[in-house]
């Protein structure tokens, strides 16, 4: 009786500041999630209160060595703000505390903040806000006020042994915790500490995760910027252009697409009807043996962007950012991104933009960006058609990173007839884990995958009577019940690394598209294009490839890495996809 005794006395000293610190850890939050989206495991509902007990006893345990000096108090308004916080967002913007949050908190202003409550009061989150506020601060008043009746309740042999099961219940399942979060502080870079979230499925709703995933991604965030734009200044030192001609290279990044899903690579549907005329044209090559480095888009990105090779076990932050390089050779750099205000806060979002949307690199990297998104790529398209063609230079790097094929893909085009080609009935794969749910869930992944060659398509008119190229590929594939009952991607540390899982996430189509103009002043360079559709490439060397077509002399072009190259060595090198 006497373990039970110590175990429990720091949870009887205070049993409201115990259960408040619940409270405010996510224990009611969790389960209205749970109840407005059915997304949690029992087995992840469990785990999450494991871990908010265990919490919530170290800091009774904390508070009760340092009762003397009241240091719950400190203790209350730590846990309340950051609780408010993370409760705002979630009921105003579905969002939990994020480094963005953090960053723009950090950077407001008095004026800019009473100008938020201005706009934000009258809402509903707002009024949900208030509610919780009123509610936690009556609850921690009373939980004061009546402690020592409280205590002299409780301090019977039924209540100890019933606070003696819920204490274990949080120290059996929630001290991993500590390891996990000890982890944390071990993670080199943004990558590690963006995986680090995402394997901890009952993070929603949970303020404590998110909030220190935040402070960590900000501060690691900032190191790993620092070193790319050294790397990018240096880069910049010594760089020519050997072409004075006029000359287009558009680079379209695309976005979970399933090369197996495009009759450019022999689907049975009408995916890419646009882009198999060009080929039969002569102007149009799908490359073969294409893969990406990762199936993450953030991660992905930032790979493609810099000069680093992966295979060589070089980390994107320690090499300069290849759109400088252009724009320092004498070319205008436009960059019109689909993506970056889409759940912005979300943790990939955060590590991906603050390093293409970074002040110093977008000096020394664009002309200009876009200001807002739209609701589908063709319009993005369109936007820029309209605004900026008159604008272009002599010549010019244009980059379209695209919404693509993305989760769920029926809201990735236009609900409109014309777009609605394929349903259910025209999918005849007779995989026995099929029904019609997922059978039309297929029909509307080929319906984003037509719109996409539409797309793509509107970008080649754009530019056909110019001297110009275009290169596209997407970010990684996207699997689409392909061998079995699942749609979407997998984190690669969570799941073994199969063959399937390679073939339909790191594969993925690789197009190249010359202007008629462009085949006659490069005839040598369209035949090397030909017989290069069967190289073993990978997308984190495509600068190489870029810099060549350009006429751009720089130390950072590899002739190795460059697709194009006779010196092209295929990249068939393994490398660590769970470190990259």
């Amino acid at each position: 009786m006497k373990c039970v005794n110590y175990l429990v006395t720091p949870v009887i000293w205070n049993l409201p500041l115990f259960l408040i610190s619940i409270l405010m850890l996510g224990g009611f939050d969790m389960l209205y999630y749970q109840h407005l989206y059915h997304e949690y495991e029992i087995s992840d509902i469990l785990s999450g209160y494991a871990e908010m007990i265990f919490m919530a006893y170290l800091i009774n345990i904390i508070c009760y060595l340092f009762r003397k000096i009241h240091f719950h108090l400190f203790v209350y308004i730590l846990l309340f703000i950051i609780y408010i916080v993370n409760f705002y967002l979630r009921y105003s913007f579905g969002t939990d505390i994020s480094p963005k949050i953090l960053l723009l908190v950090f950077e407001t202003n008095p004026k800019e903040v009473s100008g938020f409550f201005k706009t934000y009061l009258m809402t509903d989150g707002m009024y949900k806000t208030i509610g919780a506020f009123v509610i936690v601060v009556i609850f921690i008043i009373l939980g004061e006020r009546l402690k020592k009746r409280i205590q002299q309740m409780v301090n019977k042999p039924a209540y100890q042994i019933l606070l003696t099961i819920i204490v274990l219940f949080g120290i059996i399942g929630g001290a991993s915790a500590l390891g996990r979060y000890a982890s944390l502080t071990r993670c080199r870079d943004t990558y590690e500490a963006e995986r680090w979230l995402m394997k901890i499925p009952f993070r929603k709703g949970m303020p404590m995760p998110n909030f220190c995933y935040s402070i960590n991604a900000i501060r690691m965030s900032g190191e790993d910027l620092n070193h790319m734009i050294k790397a990018t200044s240096e880069a910049q030192k010594d760089v020519s252009c050997t072409t004075s001609d006029s000359l287009n290279i558009v680079l379209v990044i695309g976005e979970s697409y399933n090369k197996y899903h495009a009759s450019l690579y022999g689907y049975y549907l009408d995916t890419t009807p646009y882009q198999c005329a060009e080929a039969d044209k002569g102007n149009l090559f799908a490359f073969n043996h294409v893969k990406a480095p990762h199936n993450m888009t953030s991660t992905v990105l930032k790979n493609i962007l810099c000069c680093n090779n992966i295979h060589e076990n070089e980390h994107w932050y320690n090499y300069p950012y290849f759109p400088a390089i252009f724009k320092k050779a004498g070319y205008d750099v436009w960059l019109w991104d689909n993506q970056y205000k889409w759940d912005e806060n979300a943790a990939w979002a955060f590590t991906l933009n603050s390093v293409m949307f970074n002040d110093s690199i977008m000096k020394m990297s664009y002309n200009d960006v876009n200001k807002t998104c739209a609701p589908y790529d063709g319009e993005l398209i369109t936007a820029f058609k309209e605004e900026k063609i008159e604008d272009l230079g002599i010549r010019n790097l244009l980059i379209f990173h695209l919404s693509g094929q993305h989760f769920l893909a029926k809201n990735q085009y236009p609900q409109e007839k014309k777009y609605d080609v394929f349903s259910a009935k025209d999918v005849k794969d007779t995989a026995p884990y099929l029904n019609t749910e997922s059978r039309q869930r297929i029909a509307e992944y080929a319906n984003a995958t037509r719109y996409n060659d539409e797309v793509i398509h509107q970008i080649i008119e754009m530019v056909r009577h110019t001297n110009s190229i275009l290169i596209y590929f997407p970010d990684h594939g996207e699997e689409v019940y392909d061998y079995r009952d699942f749609y979407g991607r997998q984190i690669f540390s969570e799941d073994k690394i199969t063959d399937n899982l390679i073939k339909y996430q790191l594969e993925i189509p690789f197009v190249v598209w010359c202007s008629d103009t462009w085949r006659e002043k490069h005839p040598l360079e369209y035949e090397n294009i030909k017989q290069a559709i069967d190289r073993v490439f990978t997308t984190d060397n495509i600068c190489h490839m870029l810099f060549r077509l350009a006429g751009i002399k720089t130390k950072a072009y590899k002739s190795t890495s460059d697709l194009l190259s006779p010196d092209f060595e295929p990249q068939t090198k393994a490398y660590d996809i769970n470190s990259l």
